[in-house]
């Protein structure tokens, strides 16, 4: 899908380049009363192969970001497809959140933090828990080569929890491994 994009953009700014090109005759044609119009493509014809792409576009293939912004971020940007966080303090949910991305593009995201009066867990408020998480993610920063207790520490450091009951994360990354964290104090 990319590379259909990408060509079709490609194509879209060459006829608009074709369209500037004509050279710097077209002053000398217009003051000269010559009409330089077959020698250019018109707006009409550039304007098809730029509406085609972006009607064509996908979620997470949105390369200007837009509503899919945290999808397209995801696949391209915070290197895992699932995550899944549960954290209690004194033996209480405190912070539970998920992010799963699916076969056809979309997402499903829950995030809930009982420390700050945040439920985003139904599902009309996805874009508003995918929001939380994008934070979390950018600030957190994932890859395969963190330790378990470098990924918890920046986990609790981003949250502001100082003490916790019980930890337990999963993350699969893109590439097919896995992190696994489960603790209980």
């Amino acid at each position: 899908m990319k590379h259909k994009l990408l060509g079709m953009t490609a194509l879209a700014a060459v006829l608009t380049l074709g369209a500037c090109g004509g050279g710097n005759n077209d002053a000398m044609d217009d003051a000269a009363g010559g009409d330089n119009d077959d020698q250019a493509p018109t707006t009409e014809e550039t304007g098809d192969a730029t509406e085609t792409a972006i009607e064509s576009d996908e979620a997470g293939d949105n390369p200007s970001g837009g509503k899919n912004e945290g999808m397209q971020e995801t696949t391209q940007g915070y290197g895992f497809k699932d995550f899944d966080l549960e954290i209690d303090v004194d033996g209480k949910d405190a912070v539970d959140a998920s992010y799963e991305t699916k076969e056809d593009g979309t997402f499903e995201a829950e995030y809930e933090n009982t420390l700050e009066g945040v439920d985003y867990g139904e599902d009309n408020q996805q874009d508003e828990a995918m929001n939380e998480l994008d934070a979390l993610f950018k600030e957190i920063v994932l890859d395969q080569n963190v330790t378990e207790e470098e990924a918890k520490k920046k986990i609790l450091n981003a949250l502001e929890i100082q003490d916790y009951t019980k930890f337990e994360l999963e993350v699969k990354f893109e590439d097919g491994q896995n992190l696994n964290i489960q603790e209980n104090k």
